[in-house]
């Protein structure tokens, strides 16, 4: 599954699958990335720590690659737990932001898991994070109710067929 787009701007990008040669373009968006930590800690500001956090997220999930102009500037994943439910995120280069790009990924993380039989998907995101708010929301993300102390705002969407 790879699908090239137009983004709002009218450039174009490729969400493909990320597959394990990729993992040193991988780490490249991740050493320029900015601002670090700014989504719940991720991703790690520490190069061994990130190096840390890659092996461990790509040994689980399935995972997308964002390209523009043949280099990798977003990252996403699903990572399942429970049963049918898994967790979401993604991570958008700043030269990409705000072009429809994260949407467009968010869509096709939830075709990823709904291909591989996933029922539920779950993330968290910073309140402040308005950008990402809305993107998530536009891909059918709908608010969880969550304490008022909450530091995240938690968000789902139900994949469950409509006939079942």
């Amino acid at each position: 599954m790879a699908a090239m787009a137009t983004d709002k701007l009218g450039g174009s990008f490729l969400i493909r699958p990320c597959h394990p040669a990729d993992r040193a373009r991988l780490e490249a968006m991740y050493d320029d990335f900015a601002p670090r930590r700014a989504a719940q800690g991720l991703p790690p500001g520490d190069d061994r720590l990130r190096a840390r956090w890659l092996d461990q997220v790509l040994g689980q999930g399935h995972h997308l690659l964002v390209e523009v102009d043949g280099v990798v500037r977003g990252h996403g994943m699903i990572i399942p737990f429970g049963i049918r439910r898994a967790e979401l995120a993604n991570f958008l280069h700043q030269s990409v932001r705000n072009r429809g790009i994260g949407t467009a990924l968010n869509r096709a993380l939830l075709d990823v898991a709904r291909a591989h039989g996933i029922r539920n998907v779950w993330l968290s995101v910073e309140p402040s994070n308005r950008p990402a708010v809305r993107s998530y929301e536009k891909a059918g993300f709908r608010r969880r109710a969550v304490t008022a102390w909450s530091p995240e705002l938690e968000m789902e969407v139900d994949l469950t067929p409509p006939d079942e």
